[in-house]
C-alpha cells in the first residue's frame, strides 16, 4: 500500500505503538474521525470535540496499553521468526481493530460503486494490505514504549473514547504524540482510527484511495487493481 514519506518517518518513530496496532492501520487506517456504520458505509463524525459531563474512560485507555503490549511483546521477542510475528500481528489487528469498517472508510463514495464481488475482494486486500506493510517493518522496532496519558470524549458518540497517548523512545528522542478513537460495542473496544501528530491515518488512506480510482478514470476496479499489484 502506498505511503506517503513524511508519514513513513513518523511511523518509525512511532512503530512500537502505530505498527503494532495500527491501521493503518496505516493503510489503514480505521476511521474518518470516528466511524458509525450506517447504510454498510462509516460516517464522518468530530471525534475531537469532547462532550460535556463524560469523563475519562479508563477501560479505553486500559485497552490501549493492553493492544500496545501485546505489539511490544512479540517486536521485541528476539526467538520469534517474522512469519510467527506476522501471525501474531495479525491477531492483534483482527482482535483489536474493526478492519472492515475502516475498509469501507477508506473507499468512501466508491464503496457503494462496487459490486457485491468487488467488495468482498477489496475487503480482502485491503486487510491483507494492511498487514503486510507493517509486517515489512517489524525491524525497524527498537525498544519504543507507549505511555498513555489521559482520554477525552469522542463527540456527541456515547461509546466512542479518544485515547491519549505518546511513544517514547530509548534514545531520548522527543516523544511522538499518539490519540486514538476507540469505540465499545457489545462490551468489547475497537480502534476506529489512529492520529499520528494530528494526521488521521484513515483519512490518509482514503485520500490515497481515492486518488488512485481518479487516475483509473473513475473505475473503481483500478483500486482493486491497484492493491492486488502491491501485493506482488
Amino acid at each position: 500500500m502506498k505511503v506517503s514519506s513524511k508519514m513513513s518517518m513518523l511511523l518509525k518513530g512511532a512503530l512500537a505503538s502505530v505498527a503494532v496496532v495500527s491501521l493503518m492501520v496505516a493503510a489503514a487506517r480505521v476511521a474518518e474521525a470516528r466511524a458509525v456504520v450506517q447504510d454498510g458505509l462509516p460516517q464522518a463524525s468530530g471525534y475531537t470535540l469532547a462532550s460535556a459531563g463524560r469523563a475519562a474512560n479508563k477501560g479505553a485507555e486500559n485497552f490501549i496499553s493492553s493492544v500496545a503490549q501485546r505489539g511490544i511483546d512479540f517486536l521485541g521477542n528476539g526467538q520469534q521468526t517474522q512469519a510467527q510475528k506476522t501471525e501474531s500481528f495479525k491477531r492483534l489487528l483482527e482482535d483489536s481493530f474493526d478492519l472492515d469498517a475502516i475498509g469501507r472508510f477508506a473507499a468512501g463514495q466508491y464503496w457503494r460503486q462496487f459490486s457485491p464481488a468487488q467488495q468482498a475482494e477489496y475487503t480482502k486486500l485491503f486487510r491483507r494490505g494492511v498487514i503486510d506493510m507493517y509486517a515489512q517493518r517489524f525491524a525497524e522496532y527498537n525498544g519504543q514504549k507507549l505511555e498513555v496519558t489521559g482520554s477525552r470524549p469522542a463527540g456527541n458518540a456515547a461509546n466512542d473514547t479518544v485515547v491519549i497517548s505518546r511513544v517514547v523512545s530509548p534514545d531520548g528522542a522527543e516523544p511522538v504524540p499518539v490519540e486514538w478513537v476507540v469505540q465499545s460495542k457489545g462490551g468489547k473496544y475497537k480502534v476506529l482510527d489512529v492520529i499520528i501528530l494530528g494526521t488521521s491515518q484513515s483519512i490518509n488512506q482514503r485520500s490515497q484511495f481515492k486518488e488512485i480510482i481518479q487516475k483509473g478514470g473513475g473505475d473503481v476496479q483500478a483500486l482493486i487493481d491497484n492493491l492486488k499489484q502491491t501485493r506482488g
